[in-house]
């Protein structure tokens, strides 16, 4: 595969084509890309080199998984952990990620040790890439799941398996979609697909998606905030993250607002907002800060007439990732672009100590710009991949004239963001959430 500084390069010139032509350049674009990445000849290349790889390597005692750099790769890469855990139940499989996401991950029992070493922000920084070179040469095979670290990085380069190997097969699953595209059922397969036709399956299980575990103090803090916020106030919860790590996967303010005013202003009475007064229950509506869109949150709020505000609380940016994801446990509903929250709420909720019973009935909501749903983002309907939650999960994209394979690889982006969300369905959104919270009410009203 092309070094991830030849890829970025190639993006910034499709971002130049499709801003000066958008309709016209991302139709060229895709009708080169897809059957010349997408080919099943490159797919079976890059299969055959990896299985020639795998037969040079003497033994699988003690395995390498290195995660992609952020906190919902993280989240998501742990699904390999257990495809190699299925083959080999004793070996010895570390797991490397993001210093910060380290609370979320420990308690995992498919990770033999968990080595929290990446320091840098987007990129690695050469403390990273120091640290996995010299780890990598400790281990009998690697498994790397970042695109930013390079063959030639490491010591052996044969006993490493990248998953950008895997892109050929992303490409094919997008033109024809028969099975689930996502990154983290994706990474499952990956493992598979290399190892079964050699090494027998010892722990047959169906394939489940990431956990999160969380310790009873993020219960605790959960809880608190939620009980002093809401006071008496009884009713459902939704969770709107109105912030993502990149510009092309934001959702603008003018659709947030919208977003923001509908949920507030939601009765949850059949046919209310039609012919009906508005009467009913209305929602707790709890909006984070945000932490690359600094002050987003508050903005928002603030765009709301005084007595709307009474209904939204601020959930602080300096909240621990572990007592966020309890928060969302408690929610009926997460709203989010493509970002780590959104992987952090669709994973399975488990309790460190094995006491605490999670719900694990959060509905999920994810909202698109530049990046593909199928890749990313939580559905329920075929094709996709459901959140690991005990409720319906739907996917939105907007509208969007430019939009091309390339648009895939959003950090090597430097095209106007604007592009990416040229419409989207807010009413269609608010209909989802409506009737989500109408199908909990009626639950449990009759449990």
């Amino acid at each position: 595969m092309p070094r991830a500084s030849a890829l970025d390069a190639f993006v910034r010139i499709a971002g130049g084509v499709t801003r000066r032509f958008p309709r016209k350049g991302a139709r060229v674009l895709d009708s080169v890309l897809y059957p010349l990445l997408g080919n099943p000849l490159l797919a079976g290349y890059f299969r055959r080199h990896n299985r020639k790889n795998l037969a040079k390597i003497e033994k699988f005692d003690n395995l390498l998984v290195i995660s992609d750099i952020h906190i919902g790769d993280a989240i998501l890469f742990q699904t390999a952990v257990s495809a190699l855990r299925d083959f080999f139940p004793q070996a010895r499989i570390d797991y490397l990620v993001k210093t910060s996401v380290k609370a979320l991950l420990e308690g995992n029992p498919d990770i033999t040790d968990l080595w929290p070493v990446f320091t840098g922000g987007q990129f690695p920084n050469p403390k990273d890439n120091l640290t996995v070179q010299a780890m990598a040469a400790e281990y009998d095979a690697v498994f790397n799941f970042s695109p930013f670290f390079p063959s030639a990085l490491f010591p052996e380069p044969k006993k490493v398996f990248h998953f950008t190997s895997q892109a050929p097969l992303f490409v094919l699953n997008e033109a024809h979609p028969g099975v689930p595209n996502h990154i983290t059922y994706q990474a499952h397969r990956f493992v598979y697909d290399l190892l079964s036709p050699v090494f027998p399956i010892r722990r047959a299980r169906p394939f489940e998606g990431p956990s999160v575990f969380l310790p009873p103090e993020a219960v605790a803090e959960a809880r608190r905030f939620l009980e002093g916020k809401a006071g008496s106030r009884k009713g459902p919860v939704v969770f709107l993250n109105p912030d993502t790590a990149s510009p092309y996967t934001r959702v603008p303010v003018r659709y947030l607002t919208r977003l923001l005013t509908g949920l507030v202003g939601m009765r949850l009475e059949p046919g209310a907002g039609q012919d009906k007064p508005v009467r009913g229950e209305t929602p707790l509506v709890l909006l984070g800060e945000g932490h690359t869109d600094k002050g987003i949150g508050e903005k928002l709020m603030f765009s709301l007439p005084v007595i709307a505000r009474e209904r939204v609380k601020l959930v602080p940016a300096g909240f621990s990732l572990e007592a966020y994801a309890a928060l969302v446990d408690r929610s009926d509903v997460f709203i989010s672009g493509d970002t780590g929250p959104l992987h952090l709420a669709a994973a399975w909720k488990k309790d460190r100590a094995g006491k605490h019973p999670f719900r694990n009935k959060t509905a999920v909501i994810s909202l698109f710009g530049a990046t593909p749903p199928r890749f990313s983002g939580y559905d329920s309907r075929p094709g996709f991949l459901e959140s690991g939650q005990g409720a319906e999960s739907r996917s939105f994209q907007s509208q969007s004239a430019c939009r091309n394979l390339t648009c895939m690889h959003k950090m090597g982006k430097e095209c106007d963001a604007v592009g990416c969300f040229q419409g989207l369905d807010v009413e269609a959104i608010l209909s989802q959430i409506h009737g989500v919270l109408m199908e909990k009410k009626a639950v449990s009203h009759t449990s």
